[in-house]
């Protein structure tokens, strides 16, 4: 269900006759982390008040798609980049491309918000995971955790030795149950390897790709070593020491500290597929602002989305949160990352993580590629199969009409 509270719009906000613009803005961030931040706003803009909601990934795009339809969508909202190929399709977000040429070089994380070179959003906090390791559990498998496993082979000889090793304990955490996850945790052994989804014209699928089968064998060799289970459950089984190595984001840093405070963990960049071959891949999420064509307050939205995204303004949401790292490139000299060098390494992932295709039929083709590898983690279908049937499976969704 959708959280609907409306928050304060300050003195005056809305009021007939008071002579400012109210801007309408939807976001997913907690009330209080986000509020100090739109104050700031309301102080240097004294013109313009804010009419915020929050609302939840749960029902978000719902809520979205029906103001839409019922033609009062807010002046700006926050999208998950999932979002975009979709509003694009329908050309319901205004073409930003020629109002932000100055804020390319300050932000990363144009593709998720770009399409056939233009861009429908601007980037604001950046996501990524890592690999978390247990120092505890290396040193009781005769491993050095000091050294985590850079190369595919390293990371299936540990997740080997810590399962055969250490009584009660798993090497690798494997998702399953939950499709939605799969994509993100198979994708960068793929990426990394020269594989992919769709071709750079995103008109054609190279999902039965000789790089994606490769990829796909090794993961699937991991799983005798593994814990099959969904993500929340790896998060449990990482912080009580019962699992090795765990592919998770930012955000368990916090967790850990709060469950676990006395663990020994680290964070290291996703493995490589050799040494010198390949490169260290890992999904790319992002958080954008976008403007819909049924805004009434264009200019002032995007007056605001400016102001969100500078690194003074993002920065305190990561702080805060922990989920998502500003799209700004100055914020990585903020003095946090100096003291706080595990939260910096996912800045460095950030560098070579992969956003998924931005093509308009997307949420069917990520479907079908999390229901193969489902079949192939269960042993339903052989990788080849697999990767054979949801090429095909693409292709077919390709060849149809436009949403």
């Amino acid at each position: 269900m959708a959280l609907t509270l409306v928050v304060a719009c300050g003195a005056g906000c809305g009021k007939p006759g008071s002579g400012k613009q109210t801007v309408v803005f939807w976001q997913f961030s907690p009330l209080a982390t986000i509020q100090p931040i739109l104050d700031r706003y309301r102080a240097e803009n004294p013109g313009v008040d804010l009419q915020v909601e929050q609302l939840t990934w749960q029902s978000g795009r719902e809520k979205i798609v029906a103001a839409i339809a019922a033609g009062r969508p807010p002046d700006l909202c926050e999208l998950g980049s999932t979002f975009i190929p979709g509003l694009v399709a329908d050309s319901t977000l205004v073409d930003l491309t020629d109002s932000i040429p100055d804020l390319r070089a300050d932000l990363v994380g144009w593709d998720a918000v770009s399409y056939h070179g233009r861009a429908f959003a601007i980037p604001w906090m950046l996501g990524t995971r890592a690999l978390y390791i247990d120092e505890d559990l290396f040193r009781k498998a005769g491993l050095d955790p000091s050294k985590p496993p850079a190369t595919w082979a390293e990371l299936l000889e540990d997740s080997r030795r810590i399962t055969q090793r250490v009584p009660d304990a798993k090497g690798f955490g494997m998702n399953s149950g939950e499709r939605e996850i799969l994509i993100k945790k198979f994708m960068p052994f793929a990426w990394g390897n020269g594989g992919g989804i769709l071709d750079s014209t995103l008109t054609r699928s190279v999902f039965n790709s000789p790089q994606n089968l490769e990829a796909l064998k090794f993961y699937l060799s991991l799983k005798p070593y593994s814990l099959l289970d969904r993500q929340e459950m790896h998060e449990q089984a990482f912080a009580r020491g019962r699992l090795g190595i765990v592919i998770s984001g930012p955000w368990l840093l916090r967790t850990l500290a709060k469950t676990a405070p006395e663990a020994h963990v680290q964070v290291a960049l996703m493995p490589r597929p050799a040494a010198g071959r390949g490169k260290s891949a890992s999904f790319a999420g992002a958080e954008v602002l976008g403007i819909f064509r049924g805004s009434k307050h264009r200019a002032e939205a995007l007056r605001l989305a400016r102001f969100l995204v500078e690194p003074r303004n993002a920065m305190p949401l990561y702080v805060a949160t922990g989920n998502a790292f500003p799209a700004a490139t100055a914020a990585a000299a903020d003095s946090y990352f100096t003291t706080h060098p595990m939260d910096r390494l996912f800045l460095e992932q950030l560098h070579t993580a992969v956003s998924p295709p931005l093509h308009p039929r997307w949420v069917e083709i990520e479907e079908i590629v999390n229901a193969e590898l489902e079949q192939a983690i269960y042993g339903t279908k052989t990788p080849e199969a697999a990767l054979a049937e949801g090429d095909a499976k693409i292709a077919q969704v390709l060849a149809g009409p436009k949403p």
